[in-house]
């Protein structure tokens, strides 16, 4: 074989291992990304119904609530209730305060929250912090955070600011997504419309893991039912 057969195989085979690619990197729309959105908008939904409501509603219950060197501390806060007609949602933390001298700022510490995926898995949110802004509707959890589902994707995010009014999610910082067969890590991610429109940015890695791209042979194959989801 000449070099310059060889070097025509190579830009062949690169084509190939492309539209390859591009076809997965098109199925990452699929990843559902906007579940971080949905978890935050749970977490809020119970910091409004536990914090700013007067009288704790159905499902909400708490250890202990104190005032203390003018914050209001509520123990253990637990929310439960149900999305649809059967599926259950549970959002829970260590501790919430409340300081009076800026009462619209709430922080929740240690937050856990269970929520429907899909149309049979639970995910799970696990969060060190987030503050919860009720003036203005935006929740922002200003320290690392991640989202598993029973499937085993997982999304790991640095930070992230939510905006409850427009259900949009950005960050500026590492984000990180991976399923058994493809991790995309990106430097910043915008949710906008509900997950309707996903944007990442800042220096985009797309890694398809051995086995996940199709043969070139069946690159003009129908699409199969093995989506990344």
């Amino acid at each position: 074989m000449s070099k310059a057969t060889a070097i025509a195989d190579r830009r062949v085979r690169a084509a190939n291992s492309y539209a390859a690619a591009m076809r997965h990197s098109r199925r990452v729309r699929t990843l559902k990304v906007v579940f971080p959105v949905a978890t935050a908008l749970a977490v809020a939904a119970f910091v409004g119904s536990t914090m700013i409501s007067r009288a704790l509603p159905e499902g909400a219950s708490v250890d202990h609530a104190a005032f203390s060197d003018g914050k209001i501390v509520m123990s253990n806060p637990v929310m439960t209730g149900q999305v649809g007609d059967d599926q259950s949602y549970s959002v829970a933390a260590n501790r919430a305060v409340q300081d009076i001298s800026t009462p619209s700022l709430i922080r929740l510490e240690d937050i856990v929250a269970d929520f429907p995926f899909g149309d049979s898995e639970v995910a799970v949110l696990s969060a060190l912090s987030g503050i919860f802004d009720r003036d203005g509707e935006l929740l922002t959890f200003d320290q690392p955070f991640s989202v598993t589902t029973e499937s085993g994707m997982t999304a790991k995010l640095s930070s992230a600011h939510i905006d409850i009014k427009s259900d949009s999610l950005t960050s500026d910082q590492r984000v990180e997504i991976s399923t058994d067969k493809a991790t995309l890590i990106a430097q910043s991610v915008m949710v906008e419309e509900k997950g309707a429109t996903v944007t990442f940015g800042n220096g985009v890695h797309l890694t398809i893991k051995p086995g996940a791209v199709k043969p070139a042979s069946e690159a003009n194959a129908p699409e199969s039912s093995n989506d990344i989801n």
